[in-house]
């Protein structure tokens, strides 16, 4: 028998089965001498007479940030304001699911708290410009509401974003019974107040919602070179770099600097970008090869 893991506890994993049943059961110590690390979202054989879960189905991706497993669309969720939109913050989220071949969604959450359209014309632009999908959301108005359900029907998507964006307060409009524990955005501190303290997978109309715990910070544990190849503006094109260690900064026949130059794509991902490669060291920086 096969189930999906929704959430764990203390070693013990709550499992929903075909039925819309969900059992409590522990791994088997196989999968310890194995070294599996079960992930919320891993599909898992099962032995209900035993409780216990016996094997791994193979994941078809993995998250490392929130660690989930067999997604089909991550949902980067910000706000416009409270606190204020960040491209930067987007550009590692787009990262991290490039990296694990996810297709990416971007919900732009308190539409109503911002009055400047051109600012929404040009994150809009922007990020289509990446090949991303964009959708608009107010919780007070429900702009918006309708058609990200429709958009998620039937498929297991991931929300995350910052704590105080308002990812618990969309997931319980989309089912009330829901009932998730809602953050509020803090002015003073000018960040959100942690509520969700774990990945967990909520069953949704054919599909599964995954509720992940927001926070102040992302550091993305990459090199430069994984940088270089999965920075949303250059995921498609990095192999028409002239150089395979190609960085995208004053190489000769860099196709990422040429299609910039172009006005393919926004210079603020640019400078994300340049940012972003500061920040990390070389692989043979901390290998030595």
């Amino acid at each position: 028998m096969v189930g999906k893991i929704l959430s764990t506890v203390g070693g013990v994993y709550e499992v929903y089965l075909e039925d819309k049943s969900v059992l409590r059961l522990t791994p088997r110590g196989i999968l310890k001498h194995k070294k599996i690390k079960l992930l919320v979202g891993d599909n898992v054989i099962i032995n209900p007479t035993d409780k216990t879960i016996d094997d791994i189905v193979e994941r078809k991706n993995e998250l490392v940030r929130p660690r989930i497993a067999n997604i089909d669309l991550g949902v980067i969720v910000m706000s416009l304001e409270n606190p204020s939109f960040s491209s930067y913050l987007v550009d590692k989220f787009l990262t991290l699911l490039n990296l694990s071949n996810i297709k990416p969604l971007l919900v732009l959450t308190k539409r109503d708290l911002l009055t400047d359209e051109e600012k929404i014309k040009h994150i809009y632009k922007q990020y289509e410009l990446l090949g991303v999908e964009v959708m608009t959301y107010s919780s007070k108005t429900l702009e918006g509401l309708d058609a990200i359900k429709d958009r998620i029907k039937g498929l297991t998507i991931a929300f995350m974003g910052q704590t105080g964006v308002g990812k618990s307060s969309l997931i319980n409009l989309i089912d009330a019974e829901y009932d998730r524990e809602i953050g509020e955005y803090s002015v003073a501190l000018g960040r959100g107040k942690h509520q969700t303290k774990e990945v967990i997978l909520l069953p949704y109309n054919g599909g599964f919602i995954g509720d992940t715990p927001g926070f102040s910070s992302l550091e993305l544990d990459i090199f430069k070179e994984e940088l270089a190849q999965y920075f949303p503006f250059a995921h498609e094109h990095y192999e028409e770099c002239r150089y395979g260690n190609c960085l995208h900064q004053n190489e000769p026949g860099c196709k990422v600097t040429e299609l910039m130059n172009e006005g393919k794509f926004d210079r603020e991902n640019y400078e994300n970008y340049l940012h972003m490669l500061g920040e990390l060291i070389f692989r043979k920086d901390r290998y030595g090869k």
